[in-house]
């Protein structure tokens, strides 16, 4: 008898906690780029086209990203104690042939929620495809749809060659 009731606690206790298993956290850009070109959660496609030349988009991006998003915002709370955490932004940029660029921003948040292993730089924030047309810019930008306003602004400040400050990151 003790071994059905086992068995059945067992079960019961997998059942419980499937959900938190079933959590799919994309491991490389490429899936995050998939999830949301697919619709997956609350998630964006947009495309965006910039007059400015894609060497001069990219350099640009390179500096601000460089000084704007590789940043890590710390926090302290008082909720009953003192809560201290942090978000590290993890930006990259990098040239993918003569006539193409990837954009990928990470974030790393400490302390970790429960749920599925990030990738290493962090969870997949946003993500954009840069490609050289007609001597502009064509930009898919992967995002999403919520909590990036200030980020979003700035990029594309920054893909139509405008410097513009660095947005202000929580």
């Amino acid at each position: 008898m003790n071994t059905k009731r086992s068995a059945i606690a067992l079960v019961l206790s997998l059942v419980a906690f499937a959900p938190a298993a079933a959590i799919w956290v994309p491991q490389t850009r490429h899936e995050f780029v998939q999830a949301v070109a697919d619709g997956k959660g609350a998630t964006a496609v947009e495309t965006i086209h910039s007059d400015q030349p894609l060497r001069r988009v990219y350099a640009l991006l390179q500096e601000k990203v460089k000084t704007c998003l590789d940043v890590k915002v710390q926090r302290t709370a008082y909720v009953g104690y003192v809560e201290r955490s942090s978000t590290d932004y993890n930006p990259n940029m990098r040239l993918v042939g003569k006539d193409r660029a990837e954009f990928t921003l990470q974030v790393e948040h400490n302390p970790r929620g429960v749920g599925a292993k990030p990738p290493q730089g962090g969870l997949f924030y946003m993500a954009a495809d840069l490609r050289s047309v007609d001597g502009g810019t064509e930009i898919v930008l992967y995002r999403p749809t919520m909590g990036v306003k200030k980020i979003v602004a700035s990029l594309k400040q920054w893909f139509d060659g405008d410097p513009a400050p660095c947005p202000k990151l929580k």
